[in-house]
């Protein structure tokens, strides 16, 4: 009462004119602050520059994502191009009947062949004519979608079909096989099965014409009739089979284990280093620690960008042997096929650690937006463009350009290799691993060279590390006074050393603590300030 009638108001104010008046803090100081808040929060919503800025980076990124997604798999067959086909012609011919009874030796499996390719073309079909063995060998190292084989006696069985309808005997049937495997994908085996069935009507449509306008004339010669029956088995003669010679294991997804093993080994890496920085930070004292409630900055020790980094690239291999068996354990666990299980483990190891490394380096050189960038470039542009659910072949060529420099498609190339191609270098996979080291050795440069030339420059990871220009100051700040807070010069002194610039603003010869006391032991990282 005393105080207050004193004029004491300053003193209880504070925090400890409240207890020392006995105060809870409850009364008046929630009041205050909830208005205070208010206010703070109007101020930034009256001010573009606050919400304009992560206003427009979600909706341009989130649009951008759409676009890209949507337009992968709006509509694959309108997008078709190149989808490899190869056909097999080992139709050796045949004398063909003619209406005047002589015969002319005449091949049908040339003609049907030329037939299909010309018409696939028109649809983003590339049908290749070679042999069986290449055929095959390109089936089962995912190089083509699918195989056309046209037997060898093609050409003798139409024959017999012919002099079958006459003599009214039972024919052997006209038959085409069309090789699939669903280790390429799923949608990719989807196209190759569509492409059989429109196939099978041109085939028929243009053989079974040529059968029944041959046999009718015969018959009309030898004034025999032409039975229903025998017009509709001679205008359908030929039996388009789709055959799966290699059927893939149960544990398979029908195709998809590849391309969610591959989401695992890209997120293991991107994410798995946005983790392993906010630790590392938190730790080394660069970033504050807060869980829930509990919010602490630790001791900030004196470490160089380039040592910063090199910490992060540690934990991220520790992490990439770690977690790549732990992938293997759980795909086992969980029923799914790993035919080359320790050929998956040291191929993923190889994957987390190009991609953990190589996003540890864009965040370390590019700083927040490093985030972004890691975003966009591992999984916005990789997902749509990795070929792992819609074949490259069945969306707009622009992801085919992507995907010669994203990661995930290469990524998913390996993984598809070593799970349905019996780890065969020349399926995808040898030429995943030379891409995934030349990412990594990129990574390396990329961080090595810019963490090395920040320290250089003095630019280090404290307020004030660097002086921006007048221009840059006033985009941060705007007229209000500098947000940039300037280190204690001892701590510059200790992370950058003898002969390193000075802290900004620093002029003379250096003071007393501007110089690192090297008796003193480091402090110690898991010690909070």
């Amino acid at each position: 009462m005393g105080r207050h009638e004193t004029g004491d108001e300053p003193e209880r104010n504070g925090l400890g004119g409240r207890e020392s008046a006995g105060y809870s803090g409850a009364e008046h100081a929630a009041p205050e602050q909830d208005a205070a808040a208010g206010t703070t929060i109007a101020g930034v919503l009256r001010s573009p520059r606050f919400w304009l800025a992560p206003l427009l980076l979600v909706v341009v990124i989130m649009s951008f994502m759409a676009a890209l997604y949507m337009g992968a798999v709006a509509d694959p067959q309108r997008n078709l191009h190149d989808f490899p086909i190869a056909l097999v012609n080992e139709d050796r011919g045949g004398d063909v009947d003619n209406p005047d009874g002589g015969t002319t030796k005449q091949n049908f499996g040339d003609q049907v062949a030329a037939g299909v390719i010309s018409t696939a073309a028109k649809s983003g079909i590339a049908v290749e004519k070679v042999d069986r063995t290449t055929a095959l060998n390109r089936l089962n190292s995912g190089k083509a979608y699918g195989a056309v084989v046209i037997g060898p006696n093609f050409t003798n069985r139409a024959v017999s079909l012919g002099r079958a309808a006459v003599l009214e005997a039972k024919p052997d049937p006209m038959a085409i096989d069309v090789f699939i495997n669903r280790g390429s994908g799923t949608f990719a085996s989807a196209v190759t099965t569509t492409f059989a069935d429109r196939m099978s009507e041109q085939v028929n449509a243009q053989v079974g014409e040529r059968l029944v306008a041959t046999v009718r004339q015969s018959l009309v010669k030898a004034d025999v009739p032409f039975s229903g029956a025998a017009q509709l088995a001679l205008s359908n003669p030929v039996d388009v089979r789709i055959v799966e010679p290699t059927p893939l294991p149960d544990g398979s997804g029908n195709g998809l284990s590849a391309f969610y093993f591959t989401l695992l080994l890209i997120l293991a890496g991107f994410t798995g280093a946005m983790m392993v920085s906010v630790v590392v930070d938190g730790i080394l004292g660069q970033t504050p620690i807060e869980y829930g409630p509990f919010y602490q900055l630790r001791q900030r020790l004196a470490i160089s960008r380039w040592g910063t980094l090199a910490t992060k690239w540690t934990v991220m291999v520790l992490v990439a042997v770690i977690q790549s068996a732990l992938f293997i354990a759980v795909c086992t666990a969980v029923g799914t096929s790993l035919p080359n299980a320790f050929a998956l483990w040291l191929f993923s190891v190889l994957v987390i650690t190009a991609v953990g490394v190589s996003a540890s380096s864009m965040m370390a050189v590019f700083g927040n937006p490093g985030l972004i960038l890691n975003l966009v470039f591992f999984v916005i542009l990789g997902l749509p463009s990795s070929g792992g659910t819609v074949p490259l072949e069945a969306s707009p060529r622009l992801f085919a350009w992507i995907a010669a420099v994203e990661p995930m498609h290469l990524v998913y190339l390996g993984t598809r290799a070593i799970l349905y191609f019996d780890a065969d270098l020349d399926a995808g996979l040898g030429r995943s691993i030379i891409q995934c080291a030349i990412g990594l050795l990129v990574g390396v440069l990329l961080g090595l060279g810019g963490t090395k030339l920040y320290d250089r420059k003095g630019w280090h990871r404290f307020p004030g590390g660097m002086t921006l220009s007048p221009r840059l100051r006033r985009l941060a700040d705007g007229d209000g006074p500098a947000s940039i807070t300037t280190p204690s010069p001892a701590h510059v002194a200790a992370v950058s050393g003898p002969g390193s610039p000075r802290p900004p603003g620093a002029s003379g010869p250096p003071a007393a603590s501007e110089t690192p006391d090297v008796t003193q032991a480091p402090a110690d990282p898991g010690r909070m300030s």
